[in-house]
C-alpha cells in the first residue's frame, strides 16, 4: 500500500487504519512505517492522534492495535442492536421506578440519547431520542467514561468546551478528574442539578466483552432522591445494566 505525495493527511490517516485493521494482531510503528513507505514521525503524528480519539490503543511503546470503538463505528450496528437487546430492561426499570429512563452512547464529547422512557409523574425531565448532552456534566456521559485511563480522559476533556449548564455544573478539570475517579472506584455515577436544574440523574455502564459500550440513566427530581430513595435508584440502576451487559454477550 504505497503512499503518494498527493495524499492528505486525512488519507494517510485512514492508511494507517487499514494497515491495523487488516493486521492479525498490533502492529509495530516501524512495520506500519514500512508497508506504507511514508516517514517515520508522520505516522507517529498520526497514531498519537488516533490514539486520543480512542480509535487505535497503544499496546506497548511502538505497538499499536485498533479499538473496539473502530470496530463497532465500521460495524454501524451496535446502535440498533443495543436499543433492541435493551428495551425490555428499560421498561422493567422503569415501571419498577415510575421515573424516567435514559440509554445513551458517547459520540464524540457529546452524550446521545438512543431511547428514553419519560417519567409518569408530571414534574420531570423531557428528554427527545438523538438529542444530546455535554459527557462531563451528565451521569450517562461519566459513566459511559469512567473506564477510561487518566490519560485518555485528559485527551477527551481537552477536546471539550466546558461549559456551565447550571449554577452547580462542575468545569474545573482538577474537580472533573476527582468525579471521574470516584466514578470509577464506584462504578457508576450520580449527577445533582449539574446538567438540569432540580433534576437529579444516576447512571451507569453496559459492557461488551469487558468494553463499555453505552450508559443507562434514570432522571429523578431532586426533591424525590433523597439518601433513602437514592439508594433504591442507585441498586435498580446498577442490576438494570448488568441485565443488558448480560443479555449483549449472551446475543454477540
Amino acid at each position: 500500500m504505497p503512499a503518494t505525495k498527493e495524499a492528505s493527511s486525512l488519507g494517510k490517516a485512514f492508511q494507517v487504519l487499514e494497515v491495523l485493521a487488516t493486521a492479525a494482531g498490533p502492529r509495530a510503528l516501524l512495520e506500519i512505517v514500512q508497508d506504507l513507505g511514508l516517514h517515520k514521525p508522520t505516522v507517529h503524528r498520526i497514531l498519537g492522534e488516533l490514539v486520543d480519539l480512542g480509535y487505535v490503543s497503544r499496546v506497548e511503546k511502538g505497538v499499536y492495535e485498533i479499538t473496539p470503538k473502530l470496530r463497532r463505528l465500521a460495524s454501524g450496528e451496535l446502535e440498533d442492536r443495543l436499543i433492541e437487546i435493551a428495551d425490555p430492561c428499560l421498561r422493567e426499570l422503569h415501571t419498577e421506578t415510575g421515573e424516567t429512563v435514559n440509554l445513551g452512547v458517547l459520540r464524540g464529547t457529546n452524550v446521545r440519547y438512543l431511547r428514553v422512557l419519560e417519567s409518569t409523574h408530571p414534574l420531570r425531565r423531557i428528554v427527545e431520542p438523538d438529542s444530546v448532552d455535554p459527557f462531563y456534566s451528565t451521569s450517562l456521559g461519566r459513566a459511559i467514561t469512567l473506564q477510561l485511563t487518566d490519560a485518555e480522559w485528559e485527551a477527551l476533556i481537552n477536546r471539550t468546551r466546558l461549559l456551565a449548564r447550571t449554577t452547580e455544573t462542575v468545569t474545573d478539570v482538577k474537580q472533573l478528574r476527582k468525579i471521574h475517579q470516584q466514578a470509577q472506584q464506584d462504578g457508576y455515577s450520580v449527577e445533582q442539578d449539574q446538567n438540569d436544574v432540580g433534576v437529579t440523574c444516576i447512571g451507569a455502564p453496559i459492557y461488551q466483552q469487558e468494553n463499555i459500550v453505552a450508559a443507562i440513566s434514570l432522571s429523578v427530581p431532586t426533591a424525590r432522591a433523597d439518601a433513602k430513595a437514592l439508594k433504591r435508584f442507585i441498586k435498580a440502576v446498577l442490576r438494570t445494566a448488568e441485565q443488558i451487559s448480560q443479555k449483549l454477550e449472551f446475543n454477540r
